[in-house]
C-alpha cells in the first residue's frame, strides 16, 4: 500500500444515506461503492457523491450471485483507488456480507499476497460484525491467484464464530441463528 492510507468504512444501506445526506460527512467520502440486489432502492444521497460503482448482486453464494466480472470491477477498482486519498464508503443492504468482502478483496488487493490475514483483520476492525459473501471471497481468490489463502482467511474467522461459547464476546451477526428457549426454536436475530 502506498504511504498514505485510504479509509475503508463499510455500511448498511441506511447507514449509508445517513453520510450521504450529511453535507460534512459526505464531503470526507472520495468514492461510493454501492451495493444491491434486483429492485433494492438506493441509499438516499446517492446522487450527492460523483465518484461510485453500483453493482448488483444478490445476497447468495450460489450461481445467481456475483460474477467473475463483479469481481474484475472491484479489483480494478482496488488499483485505481490505491493512490488516492479520502474514505471509500462501501455498502450493502445490511453491511454484512457482500460488502464486507467487497472491503476484504480490496485489501488483499493492496496488501498483497501472503497478507490475507491482515487483510481479513482489517475488515473485522472495521466492521465486526462481517461475514464477507464467500462466493465473492472465492472469486476473487482465483482471479488475484492466492492459492485458497484468501478464502482461508475468510474461513477461519467463520469458524472461529461457530465454536464460540460466548456469544457476547463476539459481535452479533444479523442473520445468526439462536436458539430462542422462551419460544423452543431457532430464530434469526437483527435485521
Amino acid at each position: 500500500m502506498s504511504s498514505h492510507e485510504i479509509e475503508i468504512e463499510v455500511v448498511s444501506r441506511v447507514e449509508a444515506g445517513e453520510i450521504l445526506c450529511s453535507s460534512d460527512l459526505c464531503d470526507e467520502v472520495a468514492y461510493l461503492v454501492s451495493i444491491g440486489d434486483g429492485d433494492d432502492p438506493l441509499p438516499n444521497g446517492y446522487e450527492n457523491v460523483d465518484q461510485k460503482l453500483r453493482l448488483l448482486i444478490a445476497d447468495v453464494v450460489g450461481d445467481e450471485g456475483a460474477t467473475e466480472n463483479d469481481i474484475k470491477q472491484i479489483i480494478y477498482l482496488a488499483e485505481q483507488l490505491k493512490s488516492r486519498s479520502g474514505k471509500v464508503l462501501v455498502h450493502c443492504e445490511a453491511g454484512v456480507s457482500r460488502s464486507t468482502a467487497v472491503a476484504l478483496i480490496i485489501y488483499a488487493r493492496w496488501l498483497g499476497r501472503g497478507r490475507e490475514p491482515e487483510a481479513m483483520r482489517r475488515v473485522i476492525r472495521q466492521r465486526p460484525q462481517a461475514l464477507p459473501n464467500q462466493r465473492m471471497v472465492r472469486l476473487a481468490d482465483q482471479l488475484l491467484q492466492l492459492d485458497g489463502r484468501l478464502l482461508e482467511a475468510r474461513d477461519t474467522y467463520v469458524f472461529s464464530l461457530s465454536f464460540d461459547s460466548e456469544p457476547s464476546s463476539k459481535p452479533a451477526l444479523h442473520a445468526r441463528p439462536r436458539y430462542n428457549e422462551q419460544h423452543g426454536r431457532v430464530c434469526r436475530q437483527g435485521y
